[in-house]
């Protein structure tokens, strides 16, 4: 059953209490709108990452061989390109995309950039580790490990906001 069919039953069995938040149709109303608000929002951050989605994939296939720099850098593993589709997705929505970037290490890196002044990457190599570091200025830098889950560390939103 649709909703409108749910408001419009609800309607005929007269339980419509009003506009002030309370009854089933407030309900009904209520989901409907979170629901449109989750499908939106998904369809936003899917097209808002789809770019970075592909880039990654590109970079992933680039160098999927020994020596694909030519000076003998690692190939990227399947464990890192994983990781970093799942990093991906936990990106907060108010953060700036950054660029994805290969390291010779075998690792992938995702890299914020300001100026040459005002830098933050961030890699991955498929160990649930985040590695990062920082330029913030020409006195200020940090670095790091964090583990990784499935949600990105308070610490790197930090430094990624302190960019920007």
């Amino acid at each position: 059953m649709s909703y409108a069919g749910t408001i419009e039953d609800s309607y005929q069995l007269g339980t419509y209490v009003g506009s002030n938040g309370i009854g089933e149709e407030f309900r009904i109303i209520t989901r409907m709108l979170e629901e449109i608000i989750d499908e939106d929002l998904q369809s936003a951050t899917k097209g808002r990452y789809q770019g970075l989605h592909e880039s990654l994939f590109e970079t992933y296939e680039e160098c999927l061989e020994v020596n694909w720099d030519g000076c003998n850098a690692k190939p990227i593993a399947l464990d890192a390109y994983l990781e970093a589709r799942s990093l991906i997705a936990s990106f907060p929505l108010s953060l700036p995309l950054p660029e994805v970037v290969p390291e010779p290490t075998g690792e992938i890196a995702f890299e914020w950039y300001k100026d040459k002044h005002h830098v933050f990457v961030i890699s991955v190599s498929g160990n649930n580790i985040i590695t990062y570091a920082g330029l913030f200025g020409k006195m200020s830098k940090t670095r790091g490990t964090e583990y990784y889950t499935d949600s990105l560390p308070s610490i790197i939103i930090e430094n990624i906001q302190r960019l920007f």
